[in-house]
């Protein structure tokens, strides 16, 4: 039994965050605008475990706030707005959760950002990613570490495509 405890428990680590062209081709619409997200925090704890197999962490030893705000300024960079000294948003993740068995083998990541800008407007949004997680642990888990990425972009792209985010960055 001790032994398979031990041998049991594994980090699900998702790849690195990959640019959208969807997300780049709102963002090319802000050209001009400088920003950067300077913070990104979680208001809530944010429950790792993925059923018995272990925790979901993000790529490169990042916390998800880390990983979002960095997925955040790189979408920027890609679309020639992001700058040190310009916009400064803080954000805070109000919301991560996720599940690998939904409907028994989908998955979902829900995501709730807020977003402060220096010039003292501010928005939220939500997000809720599906994708098709698996039937056994092992590769509901690795999926849901996976979907990761695309959960980030889709939020992301909720932001950017909102009209409040233009009120933000100008």
């Amino acid at each position: 039994m001790a032994v398979l405890l031990a041998t049991g428990c594994s980090t699900m680590t998702p790849a690195r965050y990959s640019i959208s062209v969807d997300n780049n081709v709102v963002l090319k619409q802000y050209a001009g605008a400088t920003v950067e997200v300077a913070t990104m925090t979680a208001a809530d704890s944010y429950n790792a475990n993925c059923r018995l197999m272990g925790p979901i962490e993000a790529a490169d030893g990042m916390s998800i706030p880390e990983f979002v705000q960095k997925a955040f300024n790189d979408e920027f960079k890609f679309a020639g707005i992001h700058s040190g000294s310009g916009i400064k948003l803080d954000g805070s993740l109000t919301k991560i959760s996720f599940s690998s068995t939904s409907g028994l083998v989908n998955g979902t990541w829900d995501l709730g950002l807020t977003l402060k800008s220096s010039n003292g407007r501010s928005m939220m949004a939500e997000s809720s990613y599906g994708f098709r997680s698996g039937f056994d642990a092992i590769t509901a888990c690795n999926q849901t570490a996976q979907a990761l990425g695309p959960a980030v972009q889709d939020l992301i792209k909720k932001v950017v495509s909102d009209p409040q985010f233009a009120t933000l960055i100008r």
